[in-house]
């Protein structure tokens, strides 16, 4: 039926050519009409008939790097049925390599990658009185509240015969702008809808500026066409499905065309492969487009034991435990000779608490190194980073690998990251497997396996210190007893004999003072006044309410350990989703890279922070606040 419906195209176009300026343009828009009617039954017929289409649900590994043997290390991302973006910091997931069960994965937080956004725009002459619309809505993209600039990239084409490029994939605000001021023209032929965006799909990999991007494309228009010979209606979606690209949709009302099958066939194609469907005159819905493709800017990084390694070619799945269908391949060469790094440090020796972190804390490690091929070899060099600071290396004496201590400068309070590097005589450089050092703050309080104890240098300059300050203070005592400086009783008192070592004998006639009664209690130990409030208004964690606020700093998310505010039945939170910081009499609210991103007044918080004003509603995934101040 397909293969009719080019014939009838080109016959049709045939008939058009040949009829006067006025008939041309009426024959035109009925065999248009009829040319869409037809093709959208050839696609219902067709997305029945053929075969069954990839799941928009599904996984993507976006890197993959074999430096950390005996692990693997993946950057990737998912999307649910509705395409919204899995978190995988709480889905578990299943790994399996050259189809063995590997070790369980652990996720080791989200790195910022960045998104590609292509518009592909159709404007036929009957919707000649939007185009100003279709360029504030690519603009109000492109700026601060949606897109990073040198993070995430926009492009912009055109529908002709195939997609036109007016703005290749660019990184700043600016490009967009410059792009319109020259204002956009109405094209005067019949536009090639469906063969444009099969086009486009096909070399999206290609206009990618880093291929480890989520891409996706935003479908301007009226949703007709009746020139397409090479694609049809169901190859827009399946071709989309194939690759993982979502389609977002954005309906224009033709006033040549009074059809609402087109309309229909847009919010096929953006439900059919993960995107989101919206008019252009509802300006206010186009934030949902833009929202969604930001929810893709950071993706997980994930790893995990491989089980045996060798050399040759690791053929890795990943999948969710509980959904196997949802899954992603990759492959990672590993070379025979590579060297492999552990730190050792068993699991319950990895959390800790300080009562700071400001000053340098002695910790101990070990680290073993074996390489693939069974050789032993010789290590040139080995450091240890601390929270991916490597311009704060830790050298690591080669002849104590297996037991050394650094002096720790650069922790912070929540998960703190542990890398061993090591270059060998073959020049081969190998990271170890990450390892996460919870600190919490309260009481010193080291597991023996970590605990670096005292330095002894430290301790003997401690004792010196004690020694001269006594010696110096007995001086100072006999000197100003020899001078007649202290009476009996005050040296007795000093020395600690007798009432006087006791109690204040008074001089005669002496009134004795009254102590304030504001001395008897530190201020210290006074409760704070509360600056603002918190009312919860939904949440699965059942918490008391309201939440008064008073600290420098307020950390919100899912883990107690970590959070001054815990939801941690909440898994839409990232385990450390956001903060508060105190400005004045008010808050200002900080993103803290949360997988499903912070929000207040449904407008996501961007990197500089938001202000809070009282009746501010914020949102943390599921959680729904209501911020207020105090009066």
């Amino acid at each position: 039926m397909f293969t009719f419906l080019r014939w009838f195209a080109i016959i049709a176009r045939e008939a058009v050519g040949e009829r006067n300026q006025m008939t041309q343009y009426k024959f035109g828009k009925w065999i248009a009409i009829l040319t869409l009617v037809l093709g959208l039954l050839a696609g219902s017929v067709a997305a029945q008939e053929g075969e069954e289409r990839p799941p928009v649900e599904r996984l993507f590994i976006t890197e993959t790097n074999s430096e950390r043997l005996p692990n693997i290390e993946m950057l990737m991302y998912g999307r649910d049925s509705q395409g919204n973006p899995l978190d995988l910091s709480v889905e578990p997931l299943a790994i399996t390599n050259n189809g063995q069960p590997a070790g369980p994965a652990q996720y080791l937080g989200n790195e910022q990658v960045g998104t590609l956004t292509i518009f592909l725009i159709d404007i036929p002459t009957g919707v000649h009185a939007q185009l100003p619309a279709i360029q504030e809505a690519i603009q109000q993209y492109a700026s601060p509240e949606f897109m990073v600039e040198q993070v995430d990239a926009v492009g912009v084409y055109q529908v002709e015969d195939t997609a036109v490029e007016l703005l290749a994939p660019d990184y700043f605000y600016n490009s967009v702008r410059n792009l319109f001021a020259t204002p956009l023209t109405p094209e005067t032929n019949a536009t090639a809808l469906y063969d444009s965006t099969v086009d486009l799909l096909n070399k999206m990999d290609s206009l990618k500026p880093d291929e480890r991007m989520a891409a996706s494309i935003v479908l301007i228009t009226d949703g007709t066409d009746a020139t397409s010979t090479r694609s049809g209606p169901p190859d827009v979606i399946n071709r989309a499905l194939e690759l993982g690209i979502p389609i977002h949709t954005v309906w224009l009302d033709n006033v040549d065309i009074n059809l609402d099958t087109g309309r229909e066939y847009l919010t096929n194609v953006a439900a059919g492969t993960g995107g989101v469907s919206v008019e252009l005159s509802n300006t206010a819905d186009l934030s949902l487009i833009w929202n969604r493709i930001g929810s893709f800017r950071d993706q997980a990084r994930i790893t995990a034991p491989v089980g045996s390694v060798g050399g040759g070619t690791a053929n890795l799945e990943v999948s969710l435990a509980g959904n196997p269908d949802v899954k992603a391949t990759t492959t990672a060469e590993i070379p025979d000779n590579v060297p492999s790094v552990t730190i050792d440090l068993p699991p319950e020796a990895r959390a800790l608490t300080l009562p700071s972190v400001d000053k340098p804390v002695r910790l101990r490690f070990g680290i073993t190194v074996s390489w693939l091929d069974g050789v032993e070899r010789q290590v040139e060099a080995a450091q240890l980073i601390l929270n991916g600071d490597t311009s704060l290396p830790y050298e690591i004496p080669l002849d104590k690998m297996d037991n050394f201590v650094i002096n720790a400068a650069n922790l912070a309070y929540g998960n703190n990251t542990v890398e061993a590097v090591v270059v060998d005589d073959q020049g081969i450089r190998a990271i170890s497997p990450v390892v996460l050092l919870t600190i919490g703050e309260g009481r010193r309080d080291i597991p023996d396996a970590l605990d670096g104890g005292q330095s002894l240098g430290r301790t003997v300059l401690i004792f010196l210190l004690f020694v001269l300050v006594a010696a110096g203070f007995a001086g100072l005592v006999v000197f100003a007893a020899r001078k007649g400086l202290l009476s009996r009783s005050s040296v007795a008192q000093v020395k600690g004999y007798g009432r006087a070592a006791q109690q204040r004998i008074p001089r005669p006639g002496a009134t004795k003072k009254a102590v304030p009664a504001a001395t008897a209690s530190s201020s210290a130990s006074q409760p704070q006044k509360p600056v603002a409030y918190l009312e919860v208004l939904d949440s699965v964690t059942a918490v008391a309410s309201p939440i008064p606020l008073s600290e420098t700093i307020v950390r919100i998310g899912r883990n107690p350990n970590i959070c001054d505010i815990a939801f941690p039945e909440d898994v839409t939170l990232s385990r450390y989703h956001a903060n508060m910081m105190r400005e004045g009499h008010s808050y200002r609210i900080y993103d803290e890279h949360s997988t499903s991103g912070t929000w207040v007044n449904e407008r996501q918080v961007p990197e500089y922070g938001t202000e809070l004003l009282d009746g501010d509603e914020i949102h943390l995934g599921a959680v729904h606040l209501r911020y207020r101040r105090a009066h």
